[in-house]
């Protein structure tokens, strides 16, 4: 083989190493689409242009349906001209392959039994697509992911293509495979999956949890149920018990169907990255998963993905893939706010690629976007870039299209929205310079070892979508309120909690912590003896047997009385002044009932909305506001990197600061220095974070 690839976990932080020698994690990436094949002009133009400003990497797509047929043996010769398009740009380019492993249109076609059944419908058979993966959102017949038919044959397929093209010279620069299925090949169920393929993986589940019929009836508290008759019911559509609370008893047949949805994609994933593994020992295994900030919302127990210990516990994957949240970070005046919680995949050693998918402003009118709009674009794309990379991480470059329902109706490109033309992104040579500056720093940046600089941390459960009926609140207006106080802040899943690096942090925030046991109670306060916890909305009012406000007592310090919800008529106007953020309607909703506490807010009654009692702080909202977090942060210690309003990323050796509006700054350094820096609007700062030099 040409080249040797592995992931270690070394310096803090985990490295790509090619052939032993390390390089930074940043890619060029082909889109799915006919436009971006490897053969065509305008991708290998961009290879090129992306090789010449040292990224060297190149992802490229292609279809496992391409192979598989239904009475001729496979022929994998279009997966090897998929590589092959990629070396004729640059005969030096490593190659990971997406390889999607959706079985083809006339294997669904012939196995109605294996497709994927919509609560109480079949999926709309609207013939077969150029584009593998379009209207995979819109129920059109899929095959199940707990299809066992389907995995052995695909399997099967995959096994054999390695076997194939390890002994061709185009896999020969072949260093990873990235396993794709579900919608958008990004592992979210097509929809509620209710097949009998599932409903036998959730047999298989009750089993395996429950072991016995009678203690599956303790569980559940229903004396009539088996294992072999439970009802499959994971509409999450159905009502909660209290407010929009499921009863950890009462609805556990919601909860365990719903779990049950969510246990197939990660084990799909693992289960060919193990035949990987066997048939071509040393190639890189990966995924899109680990999605959780703006994803799923009211579908998140269906939709979302709520499994990521699976894979982050697993040594059979080496990294993890997804793109930014598409909400309002996204903006010149949007907080850096990663989709996956970088943190959690640092703590276990797992590379985690960021798909840099946002093209340059105005693109929907002028290839390469707007000239005039040339300083949001390059803001823009340094936030992008240096997000991830100033998190221990990486990312690629995702050279797709303006999808339809992004672009304008006013477009003056006749090719927006087109899967068929397709001129590179970032084809302009003022932009290709800023890649260029940014792979430079990348570079440098890989060589340091890498050190969190984060003093806050921010926890969230993937299991609390289970506990709920719908999604009370979004998490990116908590994150942006917290961020443009000036401070760095870590996220993490709440059951890598334990294995954090306490010591680092001043505050903690406990985001959507609905359901702690009592064991998971103790653990925290132990921890965080010496920190300023923040509690937000009900943390607690489950844990796992019952749900009650006496268990927000024990997990605050305070107690808390229900009182009749509010309306979404409040609202939050810390983003933009002109596009304020509704709270939504919570249910159940508290006030705090401890005399002894410091009263923070009051409402029109008199009755206290949130509260301090020594180093625990309780909000009944869910997004506390700017100056109680400013409070907060002070008492707790956190340093403040700038007051001023700007977005702050950093680690040990670089510093980032992003400003919409504009302005005069004053960043505070970690070893006490202070830099002062005038910015035009738009604008992104990179500056030493030791001396305060800018760099770019």
């Amino acid at each position: 083989m040409k080249y040797c690839a592995s992931i270690r976990f070394e310096n803090g932080a985990p490295r790509l190493y090619l052939n032993d020698r390390r390089i930074p994690p940043v890619l060029f990436c082909l889109s799915d689409f006919p436009a971006a094949k490897s053969n065509t002009a305008y991708a290998q133009k961009n290879i090129r242009q992306f090789q010449q400003q040292g990224i060297l990497p190149v992802c490229a797509d292609i279809d496992l349906a391409l192979s598989w047929f239904k009475f001729s043996p496979p022929d994998f010769e279009p997966i090897q001209a998929e590589i092959a398009g990629v070396l004729d740009a640059n005969p030096d380019a490593p190659v990971l392959l997406r390889l999607h492993v959706n079985p083809p249109y006339w294997w669904i076609r012939d196995n109605p039994e294996e497709q994927v059944l919509y609560i109480d419908h079949f999926g709309i058979d609207d013939g077969e697509r150029r584009r593998m993966i379009q209207d995979d959102h819109r129920q059109r017949i899929r095959v199940s992911l707990a299809s066992e038919k389907w995995l052995k044959e695909a399997g099967e397929l995959v096994a054999a293509m390695c076997d194939y093209l390890k002994e061709t010279p185009e896999g020969d620069s072949l260093i990873g495979l990235q396993i794709a299925c579900g919608v958008n090949g990004e592992w979210h169920q097509w929809g509620t999956d209710c097949s009998v393929p599932m409903r036998r993986r959730f047999r298989k589940m009750l089993l395996e949890e429950y072991g016995t019929d009678e203690a599956l009836q303790r569980a559940w508290g229903r004396p009539d149920v088996t294992i072999d008759t439970a009802p499959f019911q994971p509409d999450p559509r159905q009502l909660g018990d209290d407010g929009v609370f499921r009863d950890p008893v009462r609805s556990r047949h919601i909860i365990d169907a719903q779990r049950c949805i969510q246990l197939t994609p990660p084990e799909d994933i693992l289960y060919f990255c193990r035949i990987i593994r066997k048939h071509w020992p040393g190639m890189l295994t990966g995924a899109f998963y680990g999605y959780f900030v703006g994803c799923g919302g009211a579908n998140a127990p269906i939709g979302g993905h709520l499994n990521p210990l699976t894979l982050l516990d697993s040594p059979d994957l080496d990294y993890l893939s997804g793109p930014f949240p598409y909400m309002k970070n996204r903006l010149p005046a949007g907080a850096p706010i990663s989709r996956g919680l970088l943190e959690s995949n640092r703590l276990h050693g797992k590379l985690w690629l960021t798909e840099m998918d946002q093209h340059p402003a105005g693109s929907e009118h002028e290839s390469g976007g707007d000239p005039a709009r040339r300083s949001e674009t390059l803001a823009q794309m340094r936030r992008n870039v240096l997000l991830p990379l100033l998190s221990g991480e990486g990312l690629w470059y995702y050279d797709h299209r303006i999808v339809p329902s992004v672009a304008k109706m006013d477009a003056k490109r006749t090719q927006v929205g087109s899967i068929w033309r397709k001129k590179g992104w970032w084809d302009q040579p003022d932009l290709m310079e800023e890649i260029g500056k940014l792979q430079r720093l990348a570079e440098e940046n890989d060589k340091k070892p890498y050190t969190p600089a984060a003093d806050v941390l921010c926890v969230f459960d993937a299991k609390a979508p289970y506990q709920i009926s719908g999604q009370p609140f979004s998490e990116y207006p908590l994150l942006h309120e917290l961020l443009r106080c000036g401070v760095m802040a870590d996220f993490i899943y709440l059951e890598d909690f334990a294995r954090c690096e306490i010591s680092r942090y001043r505050a903690v925030f406990f985001c959507n912590t609905w359901l702690l046991t009592d064991e998971q109670t103790d653990m925290i306060h132990r921890m965080t003896a010496k920190l300023q916890r923040v509690w937000l909305w009900a943390p607690g009012y489950s844990n796992g047997k019952t749900l009650s406000p006496d268990n927000i007592a024990r997990v605050t310090g305070m107690r808390v009385k229900r009182i009749p919800g509010e309306s979404a008529s409040q609202v939050l106007s810390g983003m933009e002044e002109d596009d304020p953020i509704p709270f939504p309607a919570l249910d159940p909703f508290f006030a705090v009932d401890s005399p002894e506490a410091e009263a923070l807010i009051s409402d029109h009654e008199g009755r206290t909305l949130a509260a301090r009692k020594g180093s625990d702080w309780y909000f009944a909202r869910p997004i506390p506001q700017k100056e109680h977090l400013q409070r907060i942060l002070a008492e707790a210690g956190a340093h403040i990197y700038t007051e001023d309003g700007a977005f702050v990323i950093a680690d040990g050796a670089y510093l980032y600061l992003n400003t919409a509006s504009g302005g005069r700054f004053t960043v505070h350094l970690r070893n006490g220095k202070t830099a002062e820096l005038t910015l035009d609007g738009n604008a992104t700062a990179v500056l030493d974070a030791e001396s305060g030099s800018r760099i770019l």
